[in-house]
């Protein structure tokens, strides 16, 4: 410490990164803490320890921690930044390019990093029967304003269980393309239809996703939480685990999801509820989550004409308003209402 009091401050260079040399952009949502590096150094490219520097943000919008520190042995030292909500910097209208700056205290030496906040990213989860596709006109809307968002394409047919392995396999993947693109992410917010739902519940309950605890929001679109009477008569003709998975009484209902972390609904994730007035496929009291407290927001669409010719053709589930609420604009604008503002969390349930 004696040693670096008779340094002078002026001599000393100072440099700050962040850990991952990769990151320019940082999901905003105060669980993806952004670690960065202060390096302090002498005219000779010696460590300097002991040296304290000050932290500060610009616009201040995060939180710094801590917002002052001591060089160690190497010269070094470590901080986080805790970025706020998103929701918060767009209600704000603060600049979305954050800039840090680490200063050594009592000189005017300083070195910055300036990064720009983005919203969570979406990914959007298909029901039986469909692919990825069929969000292409809701991800176009929410580009359109700033939220990113890829779609999961999964075998429906194999159920449940097996696809909510392929989500986590798509989260993981899509985790390493933000990271390749510069941007630092640490949860997703799912937006998923009818069969969807089921597989987002599923992933998020089971035991292997304590390690990944990747998932910020889960909004559900016309998801049989209960089953759907028509499963029923369809898995006559439709002998796919995937269709015996959306019967009432199947066993992924009224046994492995009830199984699962808070019975199959995870009360650490905020959660929103919408459907169809006239759904064809999904009654309002199949789509209820009120168990958990949830409220469902419906939606006038259209009226019921679900026909046996879509169920015989295996498009039952493509019938016009289970599909075409995904092609809505007043459904849009809610859907990024639920990704900027705060939601509920489901109520826990004794097991």
């Amino acid at each position: 410490y004696f040693k670096y009091m008779l340094i002078s401050k002026s001599r000393l260079n100072i440099s700050l990164s962040p850990v991952n040399t990769q990151v320019k952009e940082l999901s905003a949502e105060s669980e993806n803490k952004l670690l960065l590096k202060v390096d302090v150094r002498d005219s000779t490219g010696n460590p300097v320890p002991m040296v304290r520097v000050d932290i500060s943000e610009e616009p201040a919008t995060g939180k710094l921690q801590p917002p002052a520190l001591r060089t160690d042995r190497n010269g070094e030292g470590l901080f986080y930044y805790i970025p706020p909500d998103y929701s918060k910097v767009k209600r704000s209208g603060a600049v979305k390019n954050i800039k840090i700056t680490a200063a050594i205290h009592g000189s005017t030496r300083s070195s910055s990093f300036t990064f720009a906040l983005k919203p969570v990213p979406v990914v959007f989860i298909h029901g039986y029967q469909s692919s990825g596709d069929i969000f292409n006109n809701m991800k176009e809307y929410l580009k359109r304003r700033n939220i990113s968002g890829e779609a999961l394409t999964y075998k429906s047919e194999k159920g449940v269980a097996h696809a909510a392995k392929e989500l986590e396999d798509f989260l993981d993947r899509q985790h390493n393309m933000y990271v390749s693109r510069g941007m630092q992410v640490k949860r997703f917010d799912l937006v998923s239809h009818s069969m969807g739902g089921l597989v987002s519940r599923y992933y998020t309950t089971y035991d292997g996703y304590i390690k990944n605890m990747n998932v910020r929001k889960l909004i559900f679109i016309s998801v049989p939480q209960k089953g759907s009477q028509w499963a029923r008569i369809g898995a006559k003709y439709f002998k796919d685990q995937g269709i015996k998975d959306l019967i009432p009484d199947s066993e992924v209902l009224v046994k492995s999801l009830p199984a699962l972390l808070n019975k199959g609904l995870n009360s650490s994730i905020q959660t929103g509820c919408i459907t169809g007035q006239y759904d064809e496929v999904v009654d309002l009291s199949s789509s209820s989550l009120e168990e958990w407290n949830i409220k469902t927001e419906i939606f006038n669409i259209g009226e019921n004409n679900i026909t046996v010719g879509n169920l015989l053709n295996g498009k039952f589930m493509e019938s016009p308003i289970h599909r075409n609420i995904l092609n809505n604009k007043k459904v849009f604008e809610r859907i990024q209402e639920m990704l900027y503002t705060d939601l509920a969390y489901p109520a826990a349930r004794n097991q």
